[in-house]
């Protein structure tokens, strides 16, 4: 667990210059949000990759709190063969595509959820496992 912590530390923390990622289309929209993946942010050991994804949401959201926002990075942890997903981290920006300030943040290990097939989900694990 520690291990996973650390990871995520770390991995939050690269995923936060946003500017400098890779972001390419996932090739899923709908009327919410376009998806994109950093593919450069990919690291595969043991059965398991971790992978940075970003919400970009055509209509501004908001936290909890009610700060808006118009974007989110997040981290995933995908279970290849098992075909589970749960989140490391994210960040709510401001602005389109990672772009302002932070909104808000989080570093809590989500629980496992089964890959539903057809799904935004199933999209990201097929790049992060390299399926």
């Amino acid at each position: 667990m520690r291990s996973i912590l650390a990871i995520a530390s770390t991995a939050l923390l690269a995923v936060s210059a946003t500017a400098r990622a890779d972001w390419t289309p996932l090739g899923v929209e709908n009327e919410i949000y376009t998806a994109y993946v950093d593919r450069g942010s990919i690291r595969r050991q043991d059965g398991r990759a971790h992978m940075a994804g970003m919400y970009d949401f055509r209509k501004q959201d908001f936290t909890p709190d009610g700060h808006g926002l118009y974007s989110t990075v997040v981290l995933r942890e995908y279970d290849c063969a098992g075909r589970k997903v749960r989140l490391l981290s994210y960040i709510d920006f401001v602005g389109h595509k990672g772009e302002g300030g932070v909104v808000s943040k989080n570093q809590h290990i989500g629980r496992w959820e089964e890959i539903v097939e057809g799904g935004v989900d199933e999209a990201y694990w097929k790049v992060a496992c390299g399926g």
